[in-house]
C-alpha cells in the first residue's frame, strides 16, 4: 500500500517555469488519496529559479526545498533529495514542463494494482509527443536505450527517461555515484542486479524543449551516458 509519494524536483536555471511546474504538482488529485511529499533541490541556479521557490515555497508550506552549495548535476541533487524522502514510494519530475506532472497517477497505477514494483513512464510507447525533438536526439535515445537493455538484462523502450517510480527504501540502497546524466544508466543497472523486481512501462506525453528554449543536455552528456552504461553494466560496479 502507498500511504505518501515522495515527487522529487531537481532544478538548475528554471525559473521561467519552476514556479508553475510546482503549482502543478501540488494540484495533482493523487489516486487512493495518496499522500504527497514534495522536495525541489536548487543546484547553484544562476537565474531567479531559487527566488521562484522561495515564492512558491512562502504560499504553501510543505515544500521541501533544499539546496546544494556545489554545483552536483541532476544526479547530484536527486541523491540529496533521497536522503530525506519519507513517501513509501518516490517520482522524479523534471521542472522543465516538457512532462505532464497528472501522469504520475498512469505511473502508480501498476503498482497499485500489484502489476509492478518500478515503473518508468516511457515517450515512445503510443508516442503522444510533439515533434519538436531533433532526429538526433530521438536517435541518441533508442541507441542508448536498446545498448543498456543489451548490457542490464531488460526490455525498455525509454531508459533516459524522467518519470522514475521507484520503491523509496530500494533507491536509498542503491548507492548512487554519478552526479549528471550518467545517473540515469546507473540508477537502471543497479535497478536491473534485483531479479524480484517486477517492472512495466506506461506511456507519457512529452512535449520536448528546443535548446534556444531551455534544453540542457548535450552530446557530451550522450557519451557520459554510454560511458555509465559500461561501467555499471558490463563492469558492474
Amino acid at each position: 500500500m502507498i500511504k505518501k509519494l515522495t515527487i522529487i524536483v531537481p532544478v538548475f536555471n528554471e525559473g521561467k517555469t519552476i514556479y508553475e511546474l510546482l503549482k502543478k504538482v501540488v494540484d495533482i488529485n493523487l489516486v487512493n488519496d495518496i499522500e504527497k511529499e514534495i522536495i525541489a533541490v536548487d543546484d547553484c541556479s544562476l537565474d531567479n529559479s531559487k527566488d521562484e521557490i522561495n515564492r512558491f515555497s512562502a504560499e504553501h508550506k510543505n515544500l521541501i526545498f533544499l539546496e546544494n552549495k556545489v554545483n552536483l548535476g541532476k544526479g547530484g541533487s536527486i541523491r540529496a533529495a533521497i536522503a530525506e524522502a519519507s513517501g513509501e514510494y518516490t517520482v522524479i519530475q523534471d521542472a522543465d514542463l516538457e512532462l505532464n506532472p497528472n501522469e504520475i497517477n498512469d505511473l502508480l497505477t501498476p503498482v497499485l494494482n500489484n502489476k509492478a514494483d518500478i515503473v518508468y513512464g516511457s515517450r515512445f510507447i503510443n508516442s503522444k509527443k510533439k515533434e519538436k525533438e531533433s532526429i538526433l536526439n530521438r536517435i541518441a535515445n533508442k541507441f542508448l536505450t536498446a545498448f543498456g537493455n543489451f548490457c542490464f538484462g531488460v526490455k525498455l523502450t525509454d531508459m533516459q527517461t524522467c518519470y522514475k517510480l521507484i520503491p523509496t527504501m530500494v533507491f536509498k540502497n542503491l548507492q548512487l555515484k554519478e552526479n549528471r546524466f550518467a545517473f540515469d544508466p546507473e540508477v537502471t543497472a543497479k535497478l536491473a542486479r534485483d531479479k524480484s523486481l517486477r517492472w512495466k512501462e506506461v506511456a507519457i506525453s512529452y512535449d520536448p524543449r528546443t535548446k534556444e528554449e531551455g534544453k540542457k543536455i548535450r552530446w557530451r552528456d550522450g557519451f557520459r551516458a554510454l560511458y555509465s552504461i559500461l561501467k555499471y553494466g558490463l563492469f558492474k560496479q
